[in-house]
Order: structure tokens, then C-alpha cells, then sequence
């Protein structure tokens, strides 16, 4: 465990929010137990500002030396301002301006109730922040809304680019503890399209299990099976949205509070209020301007003979606000996401424009980079994230040295796009980069430093260095289990990554041991009837099928299905996977007309839900290609072979393993057609692949190798 380090709080607040400062209090020893374990504490000053509290001393003196002491200063308000809590502000941002560093000033502002009304001091406070420093407060009619923007500075002081703050189910969590509610929170709650997919999500349930006890009772009744089907997909396609749209007003909420105590364009201000209020949708149309501005700013920033300070600030300012826009278009479920896609693509071009156009705040243009590159990285642009990733890693290490947590978080997101990409050298390289900055920075027991334990586990499993695999998955396992517990659902991967290196040694007992282990976090922590549990049972059978046990395979595959089949219907990728698994176990068995059967549903389900290419459709076409090809059918097999191979050489590319993969099954059913130097060809692709992207000795490179030896 590397140093411990102290985060120190300083909060102070008037009498009358005495309620919101104990929550406050009780949300920080929960924080402090989480984060121990991580080798940081978090240890709180509560300052209560009494009028008359003290008289002829200056005692107050001790109170700001703890505030310049503080890594983050909280001020919270509601009707009054305390001349003593606004001194304390005060000291908090002249140190920030002095140091750069700390403390970071945070003013929270209870709403008004009816009938309520502010005094003159806060009204001139408010007023002296926003109109003379141009200060952003953060406004909160609850606790929830109060502890999720402060858990979100947090993260930011804290520093090690944490991504266990997330949204499930409608809560946002640090973990798995739960921080507040989204329909607590007024951007959530008041918002058209979130609550109109939530009401129907509410409501979908109901409808579908009566449509099922209508099946029960007339299982022939085919219109009915039909509609089940229908309500099953419009619940599927809906929760996706949700999904999505709770993730994109959770980041844009994450992103206005990266803004708070920063100066802000009243424009900013006006976006920021209209979100808060849940309208995400005026929010846009009030930063609609700002990408146009943002050029004017510039070329004047640029052609002016004379450059003054407040031409440059312009061009700061619009860099905040294409930065503010990014989520704020993202979030806007009004517009087609191909659409929202390509506008942040565009935002996110022009603001890296602008910054390196201008003298921009270095540690601001790092954190820019790492956004954008993030965006492209998420949406499958992995060439130009890569080389945004690139500049953002150069920044970085001139910024804080090559030894720092936003390095390191570089370093593994690009080794995550290269493991995407096929590229299994690079991606290791940076792997290990992340890794050994984790364990001198963060330490051996720290979940960053499990997650590159893992990620390099898993590129060693892929390249068939099982010893290596097992080594950095069982480091990961040792750290979660002590860190997150025996029944977390990550300890959970951990046991299934292990399970999947000792299935492809073949030792099948132990790869059952930890897939059963798996099992039960997710049944227990999941419930019998989650995806997650499905996953399991999956897991399990493909283990009884490698181990020639086709009994208990097609029970745990069938467990599986119903479970999918039920949760999802009959039109659902992971319903498809079944599908094809099965295909899968009657293959073995040589049962091709049952094979056929399933990777043809399986085929017919990613069609049309992933699109025709799409990388799991091309294994599809991969599957029934090799059905095919066992039967004698060597036309047929050709005919999905290539249509699997057309797929990943447009999406994966034609240095990807998965290509080498259909290169070589081309070559060898050529080779039974008699097209021996056709066949020869398309294995030497297969064999040029592997051997550069899992090695000389990967049992692939050596089989494919053998091949052609006997070719020739």
C-alpha cells in the first residue's frame, strides 16, 4: 500500500442549515471507511457561523490558518451569509490564487421555499461571486443533489481519474454505496424524456406478464405470442435509451460540477440553470451560439495587433462553453444520436482548435485531450483517439513527470484501444506503463492497480501466455477480495477471467470451481433472473461442453436461454449468443441440421438488431460457414465464410486476429476444393497475423503454421 494520504475538508455553514450540515457529516465517515481501504482518509472541519460567536477575540484567526490547511473549502448557504463564513471564503480563494493548488472553494445555495427570502448580505455575496469574479455556485433543494456534486470535487482533489462513480438502475453510486437518487435530483426529475421513458418502463412490466399468463392459459394463441414479442422489444430498445440517458445526464451533471468555483459567461450560467431545471433541451439552444463565437473569438484573438488580455479570455470562455455544450448535446434525447455523435465530434475538433490556438490553462487542456480522446475511443473513432491519446500523454508527463495517476489513466485507456484493435504488443506496453505508476503511486492493494492487473491478464490470456494470464488475474482477484469483498460483482470477473484461462488449459475442475463462484455472487448479489446470472450459467456450460460432458453443457446453455428468453425475448443479442452456443453443442455432436437451426436463429437476431456488420454478425456467418464445411458443402462455406470476412476486415481491420481467423478458415476449405495455391495464400495471411499479433508460439500461429507445411 503506497503512503497514506489525508484529504482535508473545511465546511462551514450558518445555523440554519444545521440538518444538511450533519448529512454532510455522516456522508464523509462513509466516504473516509471507502476510501481507507484505498490508503487515503478524509477527515472533516465543521464550522458553524454564529452571529455574535466572538465577541472581542480573534480566535477566528485559528479558523482561517484550517482553511489554508484545507485541500477543499465547502461553504453552505441558504438565507443568511455570516460575515465570518464569507471572511473564511474569502481566505480559501486568495491561498487557491496564491498556491494554484489548494484549498478549492465550493459555495452551495439551498433554493428559497415559498415564502422565504434571502438577506441583503447573501444577496450581495451571490452578487459579488457571479458579477465580479464570475464565480459558479452550485444550487441544491436536497441533500442528494448536495452530496453528488460534492463526491464529484472529490474525485476530481482525490485524483486517481476513479470511474466507480456511476449510475445504475436510477442511483448513482461510489461502488456500490449509493450517493443519491436521479429522481432526487432536478435534472433527472424535471426532465420530459427521462421521465417519459421511465413512466413507460414502469408500466411495460405489467403489460408483458399479462400477455404471459395469456399464453400460459392459450399457449397456440400465435398473435398473442406476437405481441408478447413486440412489448418484450419496445421494454429492450427502451431500457437501452434509458440507459443511455441516464448515463448522459449523469456526465453532463459531472461536468457542470468541474465548473463550480470557476469563472463562467453568463451564457454558461444560463445553460447551466436550464439544465439543472431539467431542460437540457433550452440549455442547447442557449450555447447554440457558442461554436460560432468561438471562431469570431479566435480570429480576432488571432489577427489583432495588439493582443490584450480580455481577447484571449474570450477564447478561454469559448472553449468552457463548446466544452459545456459536448454534454449538453449529448444529453438532448431530441436529437438522433448518430447526429448528437458527430456535433460533439465537431465540438471536440474545434475546442482542441481553440486551445492550441491560445495560451490555455495546461492542466484544462490535459484534462480536454483525455475527454476527447475518451469520445472517440467510446464511439469507435480508435485511429484518432489514439493519436489525441498521444498528445494528451506528452502533455501530461510535462505537467506532473512520467510517475502520476493521470498518466498512468492515459496509458491504460490507449492500451484499451489497442487491445481493441487487435494490436496486443502496444497494448501491453502501455499496460505495463499504467501499471507501474499505479503501484508506486496508488500501491499493490489499490482497485486502479487491479484493473491493470486484469486488462494484462487478459491480453496475455488472448495470446495463449496462460501462466501470465493466471498470474495478473489472481493479483487482480487478491486485491478485489480485499478491497471490494467476496461478493462484489468485480471480484465476480475476476473469478470468470480465471475460470477462462483454466478452460483453455484444459483443466476443466478448476475452471468450474471459479466459474461456480462467479455464479454465486451474481445469484446472490443479482438475483436468479439477471443477465449477469445468465452469463454464469453460460460460462458454466461452454466448460461441460469443452470437457465433452454435452449433458450438463446443453442444461446450464438451456438455463441460460430461459433466463434470456424471459428477461429479453426471442430478439436480443444476448438471446442470440444462446443461440449460437447451442448451435455450437449440437456441432460438436454432430448434429448439423439442429446446429444449422440455431446459428441461423442466432444470424436472423443480429441482423437485425446489430446490423449486417456488425462483428458478432460476422461470427455468426463464421459458424454457419463452419457447419457447412463439415458437411462437405464447401460452396455454402465459402459463401458465409467470406461474408464473415468482409465484415472484419471493414470494422476490425486486416491485421486483426479475428480476420487471421477467417483468412485461415477460407484457406483450409480452398484446400479441400483442390485450389491448393489459393488455400496457401490465405493461410500465409492467417499465419503473418498471428504471429505478430499473439506470437510465435501461440498454439494458433504454430496449428496454422503445421497447415501450410502440409500444404506445401
Amino acid at each position: 500500500m503506497a503512503d497514506e494520504r489525508t484529504i482535508k475538508i473545511f465546511l462551514a455553514s450558518s445555523e440554519e442549515l444545521e440538518n444538511d450540515r450533519n448529512a454532510f457529516g455522516n456522508l464523509v465517515r462513509i466516504l473516509d471507511k471507502i476510501y481507507e481501504k484505498r490508503g487515503i482518509r478524509i477527515e472533516l472541519f465543521e464550522w458553524e457561523d454564529y452571529d455574535a460567536a466572538y465577541n472581542n477575540r480573534r480566535k477566528q484567526d485559528e479558523y482561517n490558518d484550517q482553511v489554508r490547511a484545507s485541500d477543499m473549502f465547502l461553504a453552505l448557504f441558504h438565507i443568511k451569509a455570516g460575515k465570518y463564513t464569507i471572511e473564511e471564503f474569502d481566505v480559501a480563494t486568495e491561498e487557491f490564487k496564491r498556491t494554484g493548488k489548494i484549498p478549492k472553494s465550493y459555495v452551495y445555495c439551498r433554493d428559497l421555499q415559498d415564502g422565504e427570502q434571502e438577506s441583503e448580505e447573501l444577496k450581495e455575496f451571490k452578487h459579488r461571486l457571479f458579477e465580479e469574479m464570475g464565480y459558479y455556485w452550485c444550487r441544491y433543494n436536497n441533500t442528494d443533489r448536495l452530496h453528488l456534486h460534492f463526491v464529484m470535487q472529490l474525485q476530481l482533489v482525490e485524483n486517481s481519474r476513479m470511474d466507480d462513480l456511476n449510475v445504475q438502475d436510477g442511483t448513482i453510486c461510489l461502488g456500490d454505496t449509493p450517493i443519491a437518487h436521479m429522481d432526487n435530483l432536478r435534472f433527472a426529475a424535471d426532465n420530459e424524456d427521462y421521465q417519459r421513458m421511465s413512466r413507460r418502463l414502469t408500466e411495460l412490466p405489467q403489460k408483458i406478464e399479462k400477455k404471459r399468463l395469456h399464453i400460459e392459459k392459450y399457449p397456440d394463441d400465435a398473435d398473442a405470442q406476437d405481441e408478447l414479442q413486440e412489448l418484450l422489444n419496445e421494454r429492450n430498445k427502451l431500457q437501452k435509451a434509458f440507459d443511455q440517458q441516464q448515463q448522459f445526464l449523469f456526465d453532463t451533471a459531472k461536468r457542470i460540477a468541474q465548473l463550480q468555483g470557476d469563472t463562467i459567461t453568463d451564457r454558461m450560467r444560463r445553460a447551466i440553470d436550464a439544465f439543472d431545471q431539467g431542460n437540457v433541451r433550452e440549455a442547447n439552444i442557449i450555447l447554440k451560439e457558442a461554436k460560432r463565437d468561438a471562431d469570431r473569438n479566435l480570429s480576432d484573438y488571432k489577427q489583432s495587433k495588439e493582443i490584450t488580455e480580455q481577447k484571449r479570455q474570450n477564447v478561454i470562455h469559448s472553449i468552457d462553453e463548446l466544452l459545456l455544450k459536448t454534454s449538453t448535446v449529448m444529453a438532448d434525447a431530441s436529437i438522433d444520436i448518430e447526429q448528437r455523435i458527430f456535433e460533439v465530434k465537431s465540438i471536440y475538433a474545434k475546442a482542441d482548435e481553440l486551445a492550441q490556438g491560445v495560451d490555455y490553462d495546461k492542466e484544462k487542456y490535459a484534462k480536454l485531450l483525455f475527454d476527447y480522446a475518451q469520445f472517440l475511443h467510446k464511439y469507435a473513432f480508435y485511429n484518432e483517439s489514439v493519436d489525441v491519446y498521444r498528445r494528451q500523454i506528452d502533455l501530461s508527463v510535462k505537467l506532473y513527470g512520467s510517475e502520476h495517476s493521470d498518466t498512468a489513466a492515459s496509458y491504460n485507456e490507449i492500451g484499451l484501444v489497442y487491445k481493441k484493435q487487435g494490436d496486443y504488443s502496444q497494448a501491453l506496453k502501455y499496460y505495463f506503463k499504467a501499471m507501474a505508476i499505479c503501484e508506486k503511486v496508488l500501491g499493490e492493494e489499490h482497485p486502479c492497480t487491479a484493473t491493470l492487473y486484469n486488462n494484462i491478464g487478459e491480453v496475455n490470456y488472448v495470446q495463449g501466455d496462460y501462466p501470465h494470464a493466471l498470474k495478473y488475474h489472481f493479483k487482480a482477484l487478491k486485491i478485489r477480495e480485499i478491497v471490494l469483498g467476496n461478493e462484489h460483482p468485480d471480484t465476480a470477473t475476476s473469478y470468470n477471467n480465471i475460470s477462462s484461462v483454466y478452460e483453455s488449459k484444459g483443466d476443466y475442475p478448476q475452471a468450474l470451481k471459479y466459474h461456480f463462484k462467479a455464479l454465486a455472487i451474481n445469484e446472490k448479489v443479482l438475483g436468479n433472473e439477471h443477465p449477469a446470472t445468465a452469463t454464469s450459467y453460460n460460462n458454466i456450460g461452454g466448460v461441460y461442453q469443452a470437457k465433452g460432458d454435452y449433458t450438463h453443457a446443453s442444461e446450464y446453455y438451456f438455463k441460460a436461454l430461459s433466463i434470456c428468453e424471459k428477461i429479453f425475448g426471442k430478439e436480443h443479442p444476448l438471446t442470440a449468443t444462446l443461440y449460437d452456443n447451442i448451435g455450437a453443442l449440437y456441432y460438436a455432436q454432430s448434429d448439423y441440421s439442429q446446429a444449422l437451426e440455431y446459428h441461423f436463429k442466432a444470424k436472423a437476431i443480429y441482423e437485425i438488431v446489430l446490423g449486417k456488420e456488425h462483428p458478432d454478425t460476422a461470427t455468426s456467418y463464421n459458424n454457419i460457414g463452419a457447419v457447412y464445411d463439415s458437411q462437405g458443402d464447401y460452396p455454402k462455406a465459402l459463401e458465409y465464410y467470406f461474408k464473415a470476412l468482409a465484415i472484419r476486415e471493414k470494422v476490425l481491420g486486416k491485421e486483426h486476429p479475428d480476420t487471421a481467423y477467417s483468412y485461415n478458415n477460407i484457406g483450409v476449405t480452398l484446400f479441400y476444393q483442390g485450389k491448393y495455391q489459393e488455400s496457401l495464400d490465405y493461410s500465409t495471411r492467417a499465419f503473418n497475423i498471428f504471429e505478430v499479433a499473439l506470437g510465435p508460439n501461440h498454439p494458433n500461429t504454430i496449428t496454422v503454421k503445421k497447415w501450410m507445411d502440409s500444404v506445401k
